[in-house]
């Protein structure tokens, strides 16, 4: 027999089932005394809380906790902002790739939130490098939510040549919950949390990579759709650190997954170039490694060792000059010579995108088109072999001459 019950009522309802069950303490622990006040609830196996028809576990395992990272901080230390008894008004924030539910546009009915805010992280972890995650491309939910200039992204109506209505951008105003299903947002959770990662549809994007009927890129889709479960984790409260992180690509693949949609020229916009997909660097990558190019540098932090602080104005795209992350850093020899130094590497050496000038760095990079835009593109698709050609023609708009001048480039 179902009972329905209001929300409150229901978590109020097993909070004191629960209470009743206060746990032994454990010797072997070395938990803050303030939280037992936390166990005696949550050690209740049986605690959980509604939301809709979707039950979420709210038992934490006192012996997993004591073993973990965090065995030595208080729980109110992360989760922060909270009444301390029943209900405890927790705020939630939805989404960050827990796509679980995430379409239903009433969030009172969906598991797919986190409660801990990454500021509360900055509280112990207090390295420099971790507080500039807050100012990062990854927290700011870069060219989804702003431009890249850092004003709010917006949907622009404009009129083709040949008479049409063209939308640009995609209208994103008031629709935080909708951005962060995919991009992480303040919570350093959407990486660290040890949880289980799921995909839509089972099967490699690769096998249609060149493929773009529309049921291949409905396949596509499907296939380079990952959510993650924030319930899976509660018991244990386990978190992946570097150790973890830097020994796979699990984590990164995730969100930076993705596919080429052939063809997405707009004539009558003055657009031209391959539609891009999501974030398919971990496909450019291994296709990358079947042309020979990295083969032995498959994993994503074998060359981005800082994560935190990624910033695409300061930091390497498509081989921007004056990053962190340049491809001379291992390949010093290969250093541009000055007729090329407006030049990217990957403007070069991208094995399937055209190249354009972006005006904005006024640097020659690999171009794809996303929401109708061209953008420059931080390609991972590299071949040995460069296609003079993609810049030297007759009427090009990088400035380059028609015919190519044989000599050294680097």
């Amino acid at each position: 027999m179902k009972i329905t019950m209001p929300f409150f009522t229901l978590l109020l309802l097993v909070t004191l089932t629960a209470c009743t069950m206060t746990p032994k303490p454990d010797s072997t622990t070395a938990m803050p005394s303030s939280n037992a006040h936390c166990f005696s609830c949550h050690a209740n196996k049986k605690l959980v809380m509604m939301v809709g028809g979707e039950s979420v576990p709210l038992y934490v395992d006192q012996a997993a906790y004591a073993a973990g990272k965090h065995a030595k901080a208080e729980c109110i230390a992360c989760h922060t902002g909270m009444s301390l008894t029943p209900p405890h008004n927790a705020k939630r924030t939805y989404g960050s790739w827990a796509r679980f539910s995430a379409k239903d546009t009433d969030t009172t009915r969906t598991r797919n939130y986190y409660v801990v805010d990454g500021r509360a992280c900055l509280a112990c972890h207090k390295d420099a490098r971790y507080a500039a995650f807050m100012k990062s491309e990854h927290a700011t939910i870069k060219d989804l939510k702003f431009e890249a200039d850092g004003k709010p992204r917006v949907e622009r109506k404009v009129k083709g040549t040949d008479g049409k209505e063209y939308v640009l951008n995609e209208n994103f105003a008031g629709s935080e919950n909708d951005c962060e299903r995919c991009h992480i947002g303040t919570n350093c959770g959407t990486c660290h949390w040890k949880t289980h990662i799921k995909q839509k549809q089972v099967g490699n994007v690769l096998d249609l990579w060149t493929k773009y009927d529309k049921a291949s890129d409905t396949a596509k889709g499907a296939m380079t759709e990952y959510s993650m479960d924030w319930t899976l984790n509660i018991a244990s409260h386990e978190f992946n650190g570097k150790a973890e992180l830097t020994k796979s690509n699990d984590v990164c693949t995730a969100c930076h997954i993705g596919y080429y949609q052939g063809d997405k020229s707009v004539p009558a916009l003055g657009i031209q170039g391959s539609g891009v997909r999501r974030h398919p660097q971990v496909q450019e990558l291994q296709l990358s490694a079947k042309r020979g190019v990295h083969t032995t540098l498959q994993l994503c932090t074998d060359c981005h060792k800082e994560l935190h602080d990624l910033d695409f104005k300061n930091t390497e795209q498509g081989a921007r000059v004056g990053g962190k992350t340049q491809c001379i850093n291992c390949h010093a020899e290969k250093a541009l010579k000055a007729v090329h130094a407006d030049v990217t590497c990957a403007a070069c050496h991208d094995a399937e995108l055209g190249a354009q000038r972006d005006a904005e760095l006024n640097l020659v990079v690999p171009m794809a088109v996303k929401h109708k835009l061209m953008e420059s593109w931080p390609s991972h698709n590299l071949s040995k072999e460069v296609r003079c050609e993609k810049c030297h023609f007759a009427g090009n708009k990088v400035g380059a001459t028609e015919h190519v001048t044989p000599g050294k480039v680097h």
